[in-house]
This record gives C-alpha cells, sequence and structure tokens, in this order.
C-alpha cells in the first residue's frame, strides 16, 4: 500500500484550508474551486489508469463543488465558511471514512496496487484495511473537531481587531496537531502493512 498515494488523497483539503483561512474572508469560493479543480483532476487521473474514481477523490468533488456554490450563490455565508468551512469539511470527510469501514474500507482502493488481486476478497485484506481506515478516519474527525474550535477562537478574536492566522489557537489546532496526528497515522499504517506482509517474506524465506 502506498501512504504517499493516501496522503495525496487529502491534498483537496489542504488546498481548502491553506487559501481559505490564510486569505480569510472573501477567499471561501476561490478557495473551494481550487480544491475542487485538484479534485477532478486526480478523478481523470484515476479514471484514465483504469483504477475508477476513488472514495477520497469523489468525496472531495462533491465537497467542495457544494463549498463553491454556496459561497459564491450566498455571499453572506462567506465568512461563516472562512472561520468553519475547514472543519466542516473535515468532519463530512471523516464522516464518509467512517461509513466506509463499515461497508468497504477506502483504503482498499490503494491496497489493490500492491496486493494480487486474488487477496482482494479475503477476510485479511478486508481485516487490515478496515484497521487502517478507521485510524485514518478518527484522525480526520479530531482534526475536524480541531479546526470547528480554532475557528470559534479566530471569530472572538476578530470581534477584538484580532488577525486568525498570527493567533496560537490557529497555529496549534490547525497545523501543530494536524500534522501530528497525520504522522502517527502515517506510522500505524506502516505498522499493520509490515506486520499483514511478514508471514508473506517469511514464507519467500523459507522457499529459498
Amino acid at each position: 500500500m502506498s501512504v504517499k498515494q493516501i496522503l495525496m488523497g487529502f491534498l483537496p483539503w489542504v488546498v481548502f484550508s491553506m487559501v481559505a483561512t490564510r486569505v480569510g474572508p472573501g477567499a471561501v469560493g476561490m478557495a473551494a474551486l481550487l480544491a475542487l479543480a485538484v479534485a477532478l483532476v486526480f478523478v481523470v487521473r484515476s479514471v484514465n489508469r483504469g483504477e475508477g474514481a476513488k472514495l477520497l477523490e469523489v468525496t472531495a468533488v462533491v465537497t467542495f463543488a457544494a463549498t463553491a456554490a454556496w459561497a459564491l450563490v450566498s455571499p453572506t455565508s462567506d465568512t461563516f465558511l472562512a472561520f468553519y468551512g475547514r472543519g466542516a469539511a473535515a468532519l463530512v470527510l471523516a464522516a464518509v471514512l467512517g461509513i466506509s469501514v463499515l461497508t468497504r474500507p477506502f483504503t482498499e482502493q490503494y491496497a489493490r496496487a500492491s496486493v494480487p488481486r486474488e487477496y482482494w476478497d479475503s477476510p485479511r485484506f478486508h481485516a487490515v484495511n478496515r484497521r487502517i481506515s478507521a485510524a485514518w478516519a478518527g484522525t480526520v474527525a479530531v482534526m475536524g473537531l480541531g479546526h470547528l474550535v480554532a475557528g470559534a477562537l479566530a471569530v472572538g478574536g476578530a470581534e477584538y481587531g484580532g488577525y486568525l492566522a498570527a493567533r496560537p489557537g490557529d497555529l496549534v489546532l490547525n497545523w501543530i496537531i494536524p500534522g501530528l496526528l497525520v504522522v502517527l497515522t502515517v506510522r500505524y499504517t506502516r505498522r499493520v502493512v509490515g506486520q499483514a506482509d511478514a508471514p508473506a517474506r517469511h514464507e519467500a524465506r523459507v522457499a529459498r
């Protein structure tokens, strides 16, 4: 499984976050459109490769198309989206990933690139990906809640002339904690994959 490909799947949310939170009110529509464009590029790439659009990509297209429409059609909502749009988008993603754990784990779409087709429907393959997908869903959910808290703190700061990008809450809740969570989840993913591959590597050594 390529952890890099999973991380790339989150790029539309990163683009939206960076543009919307750094530029502030007035840029949410543009941020959503940029994120939508990135997501569409990923969808086209996946389809051209014959893999089919991945869940992360489809979720990004729907989420940011809806966000862009909301921001552009209702300009009065732009300020609300600037402060809370990031958290809301993350929680939508977390919900989708959580549902995938109960149905078909989203990481299976990435794992298939390195796992022979005959194992795709095996209980072990599903179980391993269920663990990994649950970890990512939990990480995104915690990040989303942190973004909402940061947004609430930014609203309070703005009322007193503060600048949201300069607030400690923004740095800690929007960047430091998410960064640490991603690092930990990447390590967890690699550890679980390594444990799952261990029997196969052992058999290969024995066969030699």
